[in-house]
């Protein structure tokens, strides 16, 4: 027996259906995240200035919100004075944003678990790093 089946032609490669598993994420959503750490920073900073009137309670609170600023007045990394002073305030209004576009760019690239677990891991290793610091 015989098959009258005929072969279909093949096609071309720009005509094939391309398969993605995922689309990626739009860089206005990562524009969002950003603007949205601008605000956070804002609301950081005010924060910031009141916290040390509230004692030890207010010093840890700022330790939690923003180690990284903290993190630069910490005597053993031997800056000066000054310096830690304008690195710690760039640090603090740079912090919010920072997440925000890397949470951004990795939401795009591994998906939003990871890119969340990397975020709260960078920020918990600045908490351990400022609260290791502060006791030695």
């Amino acid at each position: 027996m015989s098959s009258r089946a005929e072969a279909y032609p093949r096609q071309k490669s720009s005509a094939r259906r391309k398969s993605r598993g995922r689309t990626p994420l739009a860089w206005g959503f990562v524009w969002a995240l950003l603007l949205a750490g601008i605000v956070a920073a804002y609301f950081t900073v005010r924060y910031a200035e009141v916290a040390p009137l509230l004692g030890p309670g207010g010093l840890f609170r700022l330790r939690l919100i923003a180690p990284l600023a903290m993190l630069a007045h910490q005597p053993q990394l031997g800056l000066p004075d000054t310096a830690a002073d304008t690195i710690a305030q760039v640090l603090m209004y740079v912090q919010f944003p920072l997440y925000g576009l890397l949470l951004g760019i990795l939401w795009r690239a591994i998906g939003f678990l990871r890119a969340a677990s990397t975020i709260v891991l960078v920020h918990a290793l600045a908490i351990a790093a400022v609260m290791l610091l502060s006791q030695l």
